[in-house]
């Protein structure tokens, strides 16, 4: 005669720490793939006015406390919504030659009702070397500078002390970038905007376009 087959079940006290395990490597995978699917959401901008949503994975060189701490600020989610529907986002509004030009002349004449402050975030050896400023009112704050100190979290009296020249208001100044052709004032302009700055401008054509190109650097 045959022996009667027997099952043999495994303990109960193992039973419930075996579930748990599985449950809990179904959620760690569910959260790495959801977090994956997030950091590579597309965020679309236009060409003329930039939204400050992703701008965390733009100037993801930046470290150091200060930076940790304006990479909190997010103003936008990369699918256009906003933190808080009542406040006003920032953009960054790129301008060309002639709007630049406008502004240059309401510096220079104290005129109209932006309160510009225009500043090259150039070098000063190369901007002395080469071109110069595009006007004697124009502020030289080097972006090495305004990443290395956290120009634009610094209080008044020590911005002023360091830069020689009074910190600009987040909500009465409008901040016009330029440099050397767009690109160093464009970071300038996006680091500003994660300080609190509202109104931004980038001259998208910088001194090559301002001064006529290279010939002025031979």
């Amino acid at each position: 005669l045959l022996a009667p087959c027997t099952l043999h079940h495994p303990p109960h006290n193992y039973i419930f720490p075996l579930y748990a395990m599985l449950l809990l490597s179904a959620f760690i995978y569910v959260s790495s793939i959801s977090g994956v699917l997030s950091f590579n959401r597309p965020c679309f901008v236009s060409p003329r006015h930039l939204s400050v949503s992703s701008v965390t994975s733009k100037l993801s060189f930046l470290h150091g406390p200060t930076r940790r701490r304006d990479l909190q600020r997010m103003f936008l989610s990369s699918d256009g919504g906003s933190d808080d529907d009542d406040q006003q986002p920032p953009t960054i509004t790129n301008i060309d030659k002639a709007e630049m030009t406008e502004i240059i002349s309401h510096v220079d004449n104290g005129t109209g009702d932006k309160n510009y402050v225009v500043i090259d975030v150039r070098g000063e050896p190369e901007i002395m070397m080469g071109t110069g400023t595009m006007s004697e009112k124009v502020h030289i704050l080097p972006l090495p500078q305004i990443t290395m100190m956290g120009a634009f979290d610094m209080d008044d009296k020590s911005f002023e002390a360091q830069f020689n020249f009074p910190k600009p208001s987040a909500e009465e100044d409008t901040l016009v970038f330029t440099c050397k052709m767009g690109g160093r004032s464009q970071q300038a302009a996006q680091l500003a905007a994660m300080s609190g700055y509202k109104k931004i401008i980038n001259y998208t054509g910088g001194a090559d376009d301002w001064f006529g190109g290279e010939f002025v650097y031979t």
